[in-house]
Formats: structure tokens, sequence, C-alpha cells
């Protein structure tokens, strides 16, 4: 991926801004065209609707309408956070503000606590137990929970982090206009190089007469 090599000529403070954390990171390290931040938040949904599977199945049970209706709301997830993704690169495209870090400790555990919250609701009787306004609220918190982390780790770090990344794939500088280059060209070093030589050569072989007095008149 030739953006890793424009990544040397620049700054130490802006190739960390470029690079990100380990998940960007993870991502970089594929081509471009397979993580658009549409594709990214399409993964995400993927990955959602897999963890969903067990809770789901155990209440609706193994049939061929459970699964029906599982596979709809896989490909629905993944549709809508895709759809998300997609509009977070527009916007990253407008605004050209640069990628945020999330704080790990706040955003990971988020999905992990939703898709706990679900579980309980979907395979316990707690919900029967609540009244229907409340069930109705701790299942919405549950699946904020769960979806929020993917469409605002994109919106936030990684569709701008994919701009950057892109410019950098054409060559230009990710912050403005084109890259300087830092290296001389080897044609221009050798000029560069073989004046020096002769102005030298010349100095010492008449050096320059800095002061003559009047008696040597």
């Amino acid at each position: 991926m030739s953006w890793r090599e424009q990544l040397e000529d620049l700054p130490t403070e802006q190739r960390i801004l470029v690079e990100g954390g380990s998940l960007s990171q993870r991502f970089s390290k594929r081509p471009l065209y397979l993580t658009h931040p549409a594709l990214i938040g399409g993964f995400y949904g993927f990955i959602v609707s897999i963890a969903l599977l067990l809770p789901v199945g155990y209440e609706n049970g193994l049939s061929q309408e459970s699964i029906r209706d599982q596979a709809f709301l896989s490909v629905l997830l993944m549709l809508i956070i895709a759809i998300t993704g997609h509009f977070s690169h527009i916007i990253a495209q407008i605004l050209k503000r640069p990628p945020i870090s999330l704080r790990r400790g706040l955003v990971y555990p988020m999905p992990f606590i939703g898709l706990s919250i679900l579980s309980v609701m979907l395979v316990t009787g707690l919900e029967s137990e609540m009244t229907e306004n409340t069930a109705t609220w701790v299942s919405y918190f549950g699946w904020a929970l769960l979806l929020a982390p993917g469409p605002v780790y994109v919106h936030l770090s990684w569709a701008p982090r994919w701009r950057l990344l892109c410019r950098l794939e054409e060559g230009l500088d990710p912050f403005q206009g084109d890259i300087p280059s830092r290296n001389m060209p080897d044609n221009e070093e050798g000029i560069s190089d073989s004046d020096m030589e002769m102005a030298i050569e010349d100095i010492e072989e008449d050096p320059p007469l800095l002061h003559v007095s009047d008696s040597e008149e």
C-alpha cells in the first residue's frame, strides 16, 4: 500500500493521528477499498447479528419462521449500520475534521453489557416481572448499548481516518496540499555535490587575495 510510504514524510504527531489505535491499525492493514466506512459498519452489524443468534434463537425456538426472522434481522442490522457508516463518510468529507480516539474503557464494554441485558430479557422471565413501560425502556437501553459503539467508532474515528488514508494513497498531504519531498532527488544531489567540489578545487588552485598592503604594491 503506497500510503505507508507517504506516511514516513509526515511529522510524528500527524503520523500518530493518521495511524490511530490498535483497532484502526488492524483495519488499515487491509486495502482501502475493503475498509470503506460503510463496509466497516456492515461488518459490525454482522458481528452483532451473530451475537444475537443464541438469545433470539432460544426465545423463538428453532423453526423455519424463526430462522427467516433472524436472517431478516441480521440483514436489517447490517444495512442500517452500513448506511450510517456511509453517511459518516460523507460528513467526514464535508467537515474534513481529524479523527477522534475513543476511550477504550468506556466504549469496549458497551456491546457486551447491552448483549447481557438483552439476553437476560429474552432468556429469563424477568420481563414478566416488570411493568410494560419499564421492560420496554430496559430493552431499548440494551439495544442502544449493543448497537451504538460501532457507528460511534466509525463516525468519530474511522471515517475521518479513512479519508486521510485515501489522501495519502493519492500522494497528497492528508491535512493540506501536496506533500513536500524531504529528500533531494538523486540527480539534483549529484549536481550540487559536483558544483561544491569544483568550487573547492578552484579555491585551492587560486586562493583569493584578501588584503594587499601599500608596501607590497
